[in-house]
């Protein structure tokens, strides 16, 4: 399994740090998904990497893999995205490690929400990722703080959404709707 290492000592570092609660509406298969919620926090990776036993491949923000975190970038098999609107490239490799029936984490808001908003407007890319990919996706939400050992967080993933039950537009209000329910019931 890819990560292996990675995903064990992560494990155990989020568990002591944080110690969140980990909920399923629906279980998380061996199947390709797209795990896609909100996004508060650089952690947020490490946190939703704890919840599931399976590597995800985090799409993110290419600056990302221009900094120092550039060898954890390509060591976790993260992907590089353009917050610019289409990005080809990100889309490809996407749909390459679905098609490996592997997991892809997205934070559709396309950055941190440090607004007063619940959540920022969904960007369409994760929409079309499912479509183009034939993927479910699964919503999740990251509650409570970030504060150490406040043991306050709470990791919950929603039931699944067909990527063939809906147009785009429905599936992407579908997903902005279940993940501010999910936020809401466990704040």
């Amino acid at each position: 399994m890819k990560n292996q290492v990675l995903t064990k000592i992560n494990h155990g570092l989020i568990k002591m740090m944080f110690n969140p609660t980990v909920s399923f509406e629906e279980e998380i298969d061996d199947k390709r998904i797209i795990l896609a919620g909100n996004h508060a926090s650089n952690f947020d990776p490490l946190i939703l990497q704890f919840a599931i036993n399976r590597p995800i491949h985090f799409v993110c923000k290419e600056e990302l893999f221009k900094s120092v975190l550039r060898p954890l970038m390509k060591k976790v098999e993260a992907i590089p995205a353009k917050r610019d609107g289409n990005d080809i490239n990100c889309l490809k490799k996407s749909i390459s490690y679905l098609e490996q029936e592997e997991v892809l984490g997205i934070f559709p808001e396309g950055t941190f929400n440090r607004s007063n908003d619940l959540i920022l407007p969904f960007k369409l890319g994760t929409i079309v990722i499912a479509k183009k990919s034939k993927s479910d996706i699964i919503p999740f939400s990251i509650t409570g703080s970030y504060k150490l050992y406040k043991n306050d967080m709470k990791i919950s993933f929603g039931k699944r959404i067909k990527y063939n039950d809906y147009s785009s537009k429905e599936i992407l209000e579908k997903l902005e709707n279940d993940v501010k329910t999910l936020i809401l019931k466990n704040r």
